[in-house]
């Protein structure tokens, strides 16, 4: 159905918040980590796996304080997170800082 005015509704831009940084923008600006259900933490690029989510910034020091103060276990809901998986992670935004210039 048509919009009275002949205008179609534009719909709002969903908004998330950076754990480290607590700024807010569009979620696809920021990047989601997931605890999926066997407990493991992994990026999630496309934003639609099953879990529970945190957003970061697509800065690496974003990711740093997220590790070192420990919002993202918070946020997860997780004890830890194991040292291969924080390394797996910042290389993960690394990478993305590379291609991104």
């Amino acid at each position: 159905m048509a919009h009275p005015s002949g205008l179609r509704k534009t719909r709002p831009v969903p908004q998330r918040t950076c754990v480290a940084c607590r700024r807010t923008d569009a979620k696809q600006g920021l990047i989601r980590v997931v605890r999926n259900a066997e407990g493991r933490v992994v990026v999630d690029p496309t934003g639609r796996l099953n879990g529970r989510g945190a957003y970061l910034c697509p800065e690496i020091t974003c990711w740093e304080v997220a590790l070192k103060r420990h919002h993202l276990e918070r946020a997860l809901r997780v004890a830890s997170i194991e040292p291969d998986v924080s390394a797996l992670l910042l290389a993960y935004v690394r990478d993305l800082e590379t291609t991104k210039i």
